[in-house]
């Protein structure tokens, strides 16, 4: 089915007019706004941006924080057929003069930003009745086949891109993704990734609107917030990054180490009973976050397999997804209580995923066909490096096992090949060290062909922790996986969308390393 995303989620206006679209949690109280006041600004907004000669084949640049105004934005511009180029809201002054350079937008719509560029319009959720008449007598939709989204991406490794996706390539991401689950209009998604990227675009924004769900903003993005945010709204889906997961986990294992022994006996009979049985007495547990969970997904980096393994223990439903900006971003999801949780899952409807250059370990590069494969980069010559055939050349190296679930074992741009010709894989050694309960976050990376690490680390004198950790790490792991080198900082450098920020790294090792 190739849709235009206006018509994707024309429906829900409709069929869930008083129905909370979004319900944005502020300091001082709630504010909710429905889907028809939702179809009303966007309306109101689409009138103005063609007044503004604004249409087909023109960009419009977002910035705005997640909520109702990124969302109106963005449906207004493509309502008149334009593309919508992301700037996230959290970027420097300096990386968003970059990225505005880079897609050229004719228009910025801009929303809590004091972003300064000269064709700058407010969105300022306006309902003008007589806009909104002329407008529904408008029809200038794109064509699937239309650029959607412009994405202006450095990822993780700084080599910048614009990524060009289609209306049909995120449209079959929505539609692929709404089967994986039964979702339905009770749902509520929590907002944490930024919709300036990919996932958030697809998984929360576009899917919650296509079902007729709520949207839920926390205050701010910290940790008490989000777990109350989760209980008091009842949210039933999260889509985030491994590290709120891992950090989620520690915090439970601690209150039950700390619990009294009635709680750690609980505990302990629900990881013994069959799954089918431990969902449901897991109850108090789940209470806790809402009550209401349906599916918790982890996406933007690898998570370590005994997280996931830590949640189905405990009867919670967490699965961990994989794809890129160039898939829309969805390629692949684990089924529910997957016994596989070292995998991302098989491919997602529609998706074929092969591997090329197998070496005789079974490793070799993920590649991906399927309707979600970008149109392709802006520069040509980009585009012709990374695709084949109409197959997206991924740059992640994994295996298939016999039920065709990927299996992940490090990035082909991060692959360090030692004096000895072994292989080493920075992001199997940074979950390694991860499991240490003493290891906030572990970079690796690649120095005089040896890999080194980034480490921040809980307690009071972390360079001690730090040598302790590593010298238990080189005790369990052939001589190429071992570390000697090691620098400290409070918090790894991230990207936007929660990846770590790998080209920060090495200045970081410079400045920090710890000598011994």
């Amino acid at each position: 089915m190739s849709v235009n995303l206006w018509s994707l989620i024309e429906p829900s206006f409709t069929r869930h007019g008083d129905h909370p679209a979004w319900i944005c949690r502020q300091r001082q109280g709630k504010r909710i706004v429905s889907y028809r006041e939702l179809e009303q600004s966007t309306l109101t907004l689409a009138d103005q941006l063609r007044q503004k000669g604004i249409g087909s084949g023109h960009t419009v640049g977002v910035t705005a924080p997640n909520g109702p105004e990124w969302c109106v934005a963005t449906l207004a511009a493509w309502r008149v057929g334009a593309a919508v180029a992301p700037i996230h809201i959290g970027n420097s002054d300096h990386e968003i003069e970059m990225q505005i350079a880079a897609v050229k937008p004719e228009i910025m719509l801009v929303h809590d930003s004091d972003i300064s560029v000269d064709n700058a319009h407010s969105i300022d959720m306006a309902i003008d009745s007589e806009a909104i008449e002329r407008e529904r007598q408008q029809n200038t939709l794109a064509d699937p086949d239309e650029v959607a989204v412009r994405i202006y991406t450095s990822g993780s490794t700084g080599s910048p891109k614009v990524v060009r996706l289609a209306h049909r390539n995120i449209g079959s991401n929505v539609l692929s993704a709404e089967r994986i689950e039964h979702f339905t209009p009770n749902d509520r998604m929590l907002a944490l990734l930024p919709f300036s990227h990919a996932m958030g675009i697809t998984g929360n924004f576009l899917l919650s609107l296509r079902v007729g769900g709520t949207i839920v903003a926390p205050k701010v993005l910290a940790a008490n917030e989000i777990l109350t945010a989760l209980e008091e709204e009842q949210i039933s889906v999260i889509i985030a990054v491994p590290r709120l997961f891992r950090n989620v986990m520690l915090g439970l294992e601690k209150k039950f180490s700390q619990g009294s022994k009635a709680l750690q006996m609980y505990i302990g009979l629900i990881r013994a009973m069959p799954i089918s049985i431990r969902k449901h007495i897991n109850a108090p547990i789940r209470k806790k976050f809402g009550g209401k969970i349906k599916i918790w997904v982890s996406g933007g980096s690898h998570l370590d397999g005994e997280i996931t393994r830590y949640y189905h223990q405990l009867g919670l439903p967490l699965r961990q997804g994989y794809g890129l900006t160039e898939t829309s971003p969805l390629t692949s999801i684990q089924s529910a209580w997957d016994d596989a949780v070292e995998s991302v899952g098989a491919p997602i409807e529609d998706v074929e995923v092969k591997l090329h250059n197998v070496d005789e370990n079974g490793n070799g590069e993920v590649w991906i066909k399927g309707p979600n494969v970008m149109l392709g980069y802006e520069d040509e010559s980009q585009t012709q490096e990374a695709m084949e055939d109409g197959w997206f050349k991924s740059g992640d190296i994994a295996r298939l096992d016999e039920k065709g679930r990927i299996h992940l074992t490090g990035r082909s741009k991060r692959l360090i090949v030692t004096e000895a010709g072994k292989n080493v894989y920075p992001e199997e050694l940074e979950t390694l060290l991860e499991r240490n309960p003493l290891v906030k976050e572990a970079g690796v990376f690649e120095r005089d062909m040896k890999p080194v690490v980034v480490l921040a680390m809980e307690g009071d004198d972390p360079a001690a922790e730090a040598r302790k950790v590593l010298k238990e790490h080189n005790s369990l792991v052939s001589a190429h996986n071992q570390i000697t080198r090691f620098a400290l900082t409070d918090e790894l450098p991230r990207t936007p969308v929660g990846k770590m920020a790998l080209q920060q790294l090495p200045v970081i090792f410079d400045e920090f390393e710890v000598k011994s």
